[in-house]
């Protein structure tokens, strides 16, 4: 393995949600149901399901894993696998429930009598294909498991792929891979990041990939959502849902992977209404439906194409079905797909990496995207020499470390964390055990 790949393996691609505001479950299951804006605001019991809910769709969920036991998501969650830590993905590795967290946006289906309690998704009635590719803050969790997901996604069924995450590298094998789905009628959605900055976050800034922000209550820009480049912003300001570290857990949080999840959603709501549109003319039919606000410019490069907005009743008649956005093309010429073609699609490792555990003391232990810093510590006398070469390797490799900083343009930056909500408590600090809560 060369520098370049061991180096991004050692940097953790941050999932495109803030660390959320909320962890304990509400005092009332329906207190949660009551907190979802969303649904008020697209009158989804009203004017949406009566059209469709998703029903024969199924929606991947490449993240963290999901905990498919939860009461909301239960008999939601199809099998599927994990590259990282193996198994079929049911299983939530993040600290904060973020796989478990898209999931409900998109497909819970709540609980209780007539499922009138709990986190009920925008289509409740999509499969969840969970594909696991590690859990956050974890060194390992990276770049080069998301080509093989999208990949694997294709393969087994997904028509519409959620990726509530983000890295500010263009990875050939990532765009390969997403020109892999687009020429297999799949629609992608990924999150533009949370920096509030114009820095490009990928997938989102691969041509053909719907391209999310965030919006507030008041369909409002989110100041934490970036800007530039954006498709359309969807709701994603305090908002509920599961949380993976008990089958009832609910929670509250912010950011552009919320919007992500509920633009994956209306993705699978068209799909399902309208199963004859190519995977460009649901997208088309997403730009054309999205809406904006009187009081909000035009020209905002946080909206882009305006508040995607789930319309069943509008007649739209098929665009080209290649759909409104360029796309994207295999600059590998198919020479990634030869290197992995012994990759495990079962489940497990790919390509013989292993996670690194972890634990709050390692680098990489907090949740965000960055690089490790090495801490103190002795050395003995009778190894001087040794030290002394070691040192000498550490500054050559920090160079390049250095270099490669500045050619990519920008250091990764944490995360903006959400203000806590009075309903729902913030959690305590992530101690290394997965999960917390």
């Amino acid at each position: 393995m060369g520098f370049g790949r061991a180096l991004r393996g050692l940097v953790a691609v941050a999932l495109a949600g803030v660390v959320s505001a909320g962890w304990t479950p509400a005092a009332h299951a329906d207190q949660a149901r009551d907190a979802q804006w969303m649904l008020a605001d697209y009158q989804a019991p009203q004017t949406v399901w009566p059209h469709s809910t998703g029903k024969g769709v199924t929606v991947a969920v490449i993240d963290s894993g999901v905990r498919a036991s939860h009461m909301d998501l239960r008999g939601q969650v199809l099998p599927g696998t994990d590259f990282a830590f193996g198994g079929n993905g049911q299983t939530d590795h993040s600290a904060e429930g973020h796989g478990t967290g898209m999931a409900s946006i998109i497909a819970g289906h709540g609980r209780g009598s007539h499922g009138a309690d709990g986190v009920m998704g925008l289509a409740p009635g999509a499969k969840i294909l969970p594909v696991g590719i590690g859990g956050s803050g974890q060194v390992g969790f990276g770049v080069d498991y998301v080509p093989q997901a999208i990949r694997y996604a294709v393969d087994h069924g997904a028509r519409v792929i959620c990726l509530s995450l983000g890295t500010p590298s263009a990875e050939p094998a990532q765009e390969a891979a997403v020109a892999y789905a687009e020429q297999h009628d799949v629609v992608l959605v990924a999150a533009a990041g949370n920096d509030g900055t114009t820095r490009k976050e990928y997938p989102a800034s691969w041509p053909g990939v719907v391209k999310v922000g965030a919006v507030d209550e008041r369909h409002r820009p989110w100041s934490g959502s970036n800007r530039g480049g954006v498709t359309v912003a969807a709701p994603g300001v305090h908002m509920v849902r599961d949380g993976a570290a008990s089958d009832t857990q609910v929670v509250e949080a912010t950011g552009t992977s919320d919007s992500t999840a509920v633009v994956a959603a209306i993705a699978a709501l068209y799909r399902s209404a309208h199963p004859q549109l190519t995977a460009g003319q649901t997208i088309d039919y997403i730009l054309e439906t999205a809406v904006r606000s009187p009081d909000l410019s035009a020209s905002d490069p946080a909206l882009g194409h305006g508040i995607a907005r789930p319309d069943l009743g509008r007649v739209l008649a098929a665009g080209p079905a290649a759909g409104p956005l360029p796309q994207a093309t295999d600059p590998t010429g198919g020479a990634w797909v030869k290197a992995s073609a012994g990759a495990d699609a079962g489940g497990g490792a790919a390509r013989g990496r292993q996670p690194a555990p972890h634990s709050a003391a390692e680098p990489g232990a907090q949740f965000g995207t960055w690089l490790g810093d090495a801490g103190p510590g002795g050395i003995p006398r009778g190894v001087v020499y040794g030290v002394l070469a070691v040192l000498a390797g550490v500054a050559v490799v920090g160079q390049i470390v250095l270099d490669r900083r500045r050619r990519r343009g920008a250091e990764p930056v944490e995360e903006p964390a959400e203000q806590p909500d009075a309903a729902f408590p913030s959690p305590p600090a992530c101690d290394g055990n997965v999960p917390t809560g």
